[in-house]
């Protein structure tokens, strides 16, 4: 097993911190400085008051108010500092835990156990990341709130041992109560923070399938779905916050009870000379700065650490999750050596009857059910199909999920024996969103550096050729951050000649036109036969104006294949065809 296999979500949490404790240790030792000097000033006063003024001592008031203005000065300085070192460590600990998250995220070798929607992945590599992140947070100001519990009992067991001993047993005994109080919070927050996840995941695959769930007339209970799940979402959003205002409403009451307590104790000793004025002055100040910090630790144990442990958790569940294709012994990861040797069987002996390009057998899923069906090089298959039946063979078909059943051969050669890191030489599956990368057209089709070989063909194909036109440097043109010189259909067509510009011999496309206008749509179907000739291309899509160039349609209705034809022959034949393409 992996180190985050082996990890819990309370050693993720400490872990994470410790990542950055060059930077934590030095800010949890300017807050306990801070804190000492919060709990000294009321010290000094006292001492200020019975030395200086009580006694009329003016070379002593002259030092102890000294004294005070340094104490003043630290601690205005400690805070200062310990933010700084503070801030700066908590940054790269949650900047390194999103790497790590979007490295296992992006991995090639995809997720075994289930597809993980958009919503979900984004909502982890968000906010649950940063929630893990202010973790760290745990391990510096609790830290600094017990030194100055433990100062303030110091300095009340100097006064009078029955105050001081009421503090140092009192607190920790508090705080383990209020601990216990707090399971129920973490509780309700691990349950709100998966129902928020879930009603995003539905909102972000809805509008990544919206032509398609409109195509299927599927729009209406898509919506009422995000609304139930948002309604869910929303309720228990008001039950974990409803929880956390009673966990600190109870806390901050339990802690001033116990704080005035402790006044009320000194005020009596004060009042039968057991103590001098000054050290009632220095009981009250103590006991009102002590107050902070404790309410401070109990907020800590229960509202920080619940949502911190709830996020951990769902962390975990990506980084711990399967892969769909383990690595081999023997296999080459990306960048080695020899890494750009021929894929296993590729030096065999050709057949006497050749493989197909793409055979699909028995294909099983989450979502489909014993799929079969062969595409040859040059032909090119059409596949209409519900959102998440489509989602999920695209990603079968790209290598990113292992399926539970069949198989999947690219020129006889099964995709779950071809190592991660070179499926790409196998299928390009091209994903419905349409992204770009800091760079060059020329980068964004055919790669960084590769200007050996202009895209010019793929770009053609697009209907990418009026958008150069507009371009000042043509494909020289660097496109900016996440390509926002572009519009969202000029993005798609981009992306369609990525695609396109690709060498593998089987192309996979996922709604390539969802987001261009229907004049651009025809003259990309037109083009779309000259530029696949060679490969075996699958377009899963419900766009009559590919579909109709297409040799052959397969249409799946829960998650199985249902009919198979021409375009023409399933318009009159096969009526939810001509529903399923409006």
């Amino acid at each position: 097993m992996t180190a985050a296999q082996t990890t819990g979500p309370r050693r993720l949490i400490v872990q994470t911190a410790m990542s950055v404790k060059r930077w934590l240790a030095p800010a949890t030792a300017l807050f306990v400085s801070h804190q000492l000097c919060e709990v000294a000033v009321p010290v000094v006063v006292g001492l200020v008051i019975d030395r200086g003024i009580v006694d009329r001592d003016v070379p002593q008031l002259a030092v102890w108010l000294a004294v005070l203005v340094g104490v003043f000065v630290l601690l205005a300085w400690s805070y200062r500092a310990g933010v700084y070192f503070l801030v700066h460590g908590i940054q790269r600990a949650h900047h390194a835990l999103r790497m790590r998250v979007s490295e296992r995220t992006l991995d090639p070798r995809g997720f075994g156990d289930r597809q993980r929607p958009t919503g979900e992945l984004l909502g982890i590599g968000g906010s649950d990341v940063q929630r893990v992140a202010f973790g760290g947070l745990l391990f510096v100001h609790p830290a600094a709130e017990l030194a100055a519990v433990i100062a303030a009992g110091a300095v009340l067991v100097s006064i009078a041992w029955p105050l001081g001993l009421a503090v140092i047993l009192g607190g920790p005994a508090f705080l383990l109560l209020l601990d216990r109080f707090g399971r129920h919070l973490r509780t309700r927050a691990e349950d709100q923070q998966r129902l928020t996840a879930d009603s995003a995941s539905l909102a972000a695959n809805a509008i990544a399938g919206f032509r398609t769930l409109t195509a299927l007339g599927a729009t209406g209970r898509a919506s009422r779905g995000y609304a139930q799940a948002s309604e869910r979402a929303r309720v228990a959003a008001i039950a974990t916050r409803r929880a956390e205002a009673w966990f600190v409403a109870v806390s901050s009451t339990a802690t001033g009870i116990f704080v005035v307590a402790i006044g009320v104790i000194a005020a009596f000793l004060a009042f039968q000379g057991t103590i001098t004025v000054g050290q009632l002055i220095t009981v009250v100040g103590v006991v009102q700065v002590v107050m902070g910090p404790m309410e401070a630790l109990a907020v800590n144990v229960g509202a920080v650490w619940a949502r911190a442990g709830a996020s951990s958790k769902r962390v975990l569940s990506l980084l711990q999750a399967p892969y769909a294709r383990e690595p081999r012994l023997g296999e080459q990861v990306a960048g080695a050596p020899d890494a750009g040797r021929p894929l296993p069987g590729a030096t065999l002996a050709p057949a006497s009857t050749p493989p197909p390009a793409l055979s699909v057998t028995g294909l099983t899923g989450e979502h489909l059910r014993e799929l079969q069906f062969t595409v040859e090089r040059g032909e090119i298959v059409g596949v209409v199909a519900e959102a998440h039946d489509a989602a999920e063979l695209v990603s079968l078909l790209g290598g990113r999920i292992h399926p539970s059943g069949g198989s999947i051969k690219v020129d006889g050669l099964p995709l779950d024996e071809v190592d991660a890191n070179r499926l790409h030489e196998l299928v390009t599956a091209a994903p419905h969103a349409a992204h770009t990368v800091p760079g060059t057209v020329a980068a964004n089709v055919v790669g960084i550096g590769s200007w050996s070989r202009f895209p010019d063909d793929a770009l053609t194909a697009a209907a990418f050729e009026d958008v150069l036109d507009q371009l000042p440097q043509g494909v020289r043109t660097p496109l900016g951050g996440a390509g926002r010189t572009l519009s969202g259909g000029q993005r798609q067509r981009l992306a369609l000649a990525r695609a396109l510009a690709a060498p593998a011999p089987v192309l996979v496309l996922h709604e390539p036109t969802g987001s261009i206008d229907a004049v651009t749509e025809q003259h990309i179907g037109e083009r779309m036969r000259s530029a696949t000739a060679a490969r075996a291309t699958v377009v899963v899509c419900s766009n009559p104006q590919l579909l109709v160039r297409a040799d052959r349609v397969l249409v799946l209705r829960g998650g199985a294949l249902a009919a198979e034809g021409t375009h023409d022959e399933l318009l009159a034949k096969h009526p939810p065809y001509s529903e399923a393409i409006g």
